[in-house]
């Protein structure tokens, strides 16, 4: 008996064994290479609050404390004056990925210079529109600080890119009739700062001092937003330091003369701090503005 096999030949195109090359390398290369986008953005929030003032209710302020502040010549005397008021308009905060160029517009002197006058037109303005396209995120107020209230303030979140933020920006401007908020602070529309006090001693008095400043304020760090954490940065306003020349004098808000100076000193008494572990406490050094 016998047996007989019979096998059968398959024959493959060279199209087949180039479609199964290109499919071998496609698995291969997903295998080894995972593409990914751009990171999540995070929400960023940005508080605001006053130092260097207290405010027990239903009584003016008590006296400022000394404090040693980081302008040259400063001294560690408390002022002798009383703030029952202290209001600051902010335009708007921005913070920075890349360095940028520096634009301080304070002169040797202290002075604020062209920039601050009120009729100024130099396009500050339409400049600002343009202002993302070097990695900004911009917080667009007004924002009308109490800087007497000794609580942080919630004033924005924005959603952000993660990174480290090397600097942040912002703008003093004075309230206008036709922002939301003028008919709350109707008292501050056309200026940016608004005080009320005593000054103490022999010849002091009552005083209320208000003034438009129309300038930028920059402050220069490292301020880390994490990925997929929320971050907080707080604004700080040293109010102990506006009245404070920069040989550390005091400033009597009533002379005519110390008007440009204080409003000098009030664009330089600007910190910022990064809350990292989020617990509403800020974390890190505070960096101070642009002298």
């Amino acid at each position: 008996m016998f047996r007989i096999d019979l096998g059968v030949a398959v024959v493959r195109s060279p199209k087949a064994f180039l479609a199964g090359a290109i499919l071998l390398a496609a698995a291969a290369g997903c295998s080894t290479n995972k593409v990914t986008g751009p990171a999540k953005p995070v929400p960023l929030t940005i508080q605001g609050m006053g130092v260097g003032g207290t405010n027990r209710a239903g009584s003016p302020s008590a006296a400022l404390a000394g404090g040693t502040s980081s302008r040259a010549g400063a001294v560690d005397d408390p002022l002798p004056v009383t703030f029952t008021k202290a209001f600051l308009v902010v335009r708007d905060v921005r913070f920075k990925l890349t360095e940028g160029a520096e634009t301080d517009s304070t002169d040797e002197s202290g002075d604020l210079g062209d920039a601050d006058d009120p009729s100024d037109s130099t396009g500050v303005h339409e400049r600002d529109d343009d202002a993302e396209g070097d990695g900004a995120v911009i917080f667009r107020g007004p924002f009308v600080l109490d800087l007497l209230a000794q609580t942080a303030e919630s004033l924005d979140t924005e959603m952000v890119p993660p990174g480290d933020y090397r600097r942040v920006q912002g703008h003093l401007r004075p309230l206008r009739a036709d922002d939301w908020n003028a008919s709350k602070y109707d008292f501050l529309i056309g200026s940016t700062v608004y005080l009320a006090g005593a000054v103490d001693g022999d010849g002091g008095g009552p005083f209320r001092y208000e003034a438009r400043i129309d300038n930028e304020f920059q402050i220069r760090g490292k301020f880390t937003v994490q990925a997929d954490t929320p971050a907080t940065a707080f604004i700080v306003f040293d109010v102990s330091q506006w009245l404070r020349g920069r040989d550390g004098a005091f400033l009597d808000p009533r002379v005519l003369e110390n008007d440009r100076a204080i409003r000098s000193a009030i664009r330089h008494a600007i910190k910022v701090g990064m809350d990292k572990d989020h617990d509403g406490h800020i974390d890190d050094d505070l960096h101070a503005g642009t002298n």
